[in-house]
């Protein structure tokens, strides 16, 4: 999941009439690679913020879930260009949400497209979390995602979904510290480490890689100039006492 290409970062109820809502048949799109057949297009359109859906009209159990999906996207889109964003202003305002049937990952965002995989998340409706991940890469908006950041970019990702939810009481950040985990494991396991960093090191330390990921002046020297320590001596710092306070709103 990890090797994508550089541009793109895998991953992982609504009152309609509170937004303007059109529908028309969708014939052709090129902002992401997936193929989808006899779908719809629906727009959505909020306060300065637009949202796409792109999905097979005939699936009823994919339809039950996408009022979930814009909800959250008005809700949280917003505040995440607020909170990471480099420039507010220049900051996107729409979003393109595609529900693929052919995709057999999870989801990815890829230049202001969101790809989420049909049989995943009809399988979990209970997920829609993942957006939250994966709006913030569109808000986080890194000029390099490849071998050296990769695991600080989906920790960083996972980190805003423990931080900004929504929650629903299954996907949580892991209780403990294992063996085989690495401060460069990714998702979850780095989100944690970033949280035990921010309460016990800098609390601010989030909001600034995020800001030196954008600005390309990031490298591993960064945790020694924000903390005062290498990132291996802070790794096992962390193992040695891995205590974090989580608190999860439960939806």
């Amino acid at each position: 999941m990890r090797k994508k290409i550089a541009a793109s970062f895998i991953c992982a109820s609504l009152a309609f009439s509170s937004f303007t809502a059109v529908q028309h048949a969708f014939a052709e799109d090129s902002a992401a690679t997936s193929t989808i057949q006899q779908s719809d297009s629906q727009f959505f359109e909020k306060r300065g913020y637009e949202l796409e859906v792109i999905s097979d009209a005939n699936n009823a159990d994919l339809q039950a879930v996408i009022p979930d999906f814009v909800e959250l996207y008005f809700k949280m889109f917003p505040k995440l260009v607020k909170d990471y964003a480099a420039d507010r202003k220049a900051a996107p305002t729409k979003v393109t949400l595609k529900f693929d049937p052919t995709y057999d990952g999870v989801a990815y965002a890829s230049n202001g497209t969101i790809v989420v995989s049909v049989d995943y998340i009809v399988s979990r409706p209970y997920d829609v979390a993942l957006f939250t991940h994966e709006l913030s890469h569109i808000v986080q908006a890194y000029p390099r995602y490849d071998n050296s950041n990769w695991w600080l970019v989906e920790g960083i990702s996972d980190y805003i979904r423990y931080a900004y939810g929504p929650h629903d009481g299954r996907w949580m950040l892991p209780e403990e510290v294992k063996e085989t985990d690495r401060y460069d494991s990714g998702y979850r396991v780095t989100a944690r480490f970033l949280l035990w960093l921010e309460q016990h090191k800098n609390k601010t330390i989030v909001d600034q890689l995020n800001a030196q990921l954008q600005q390309m002046t990031y490298d591993l020297n960064s945790f020694k100039t924000l903390t005062g320590k290498s990132i291996e001596e802070l790794w096992q710092e962390y193992k040695e006492n891995p205590e974090v306070k989580v608190k999860y709103k439960i939806k």
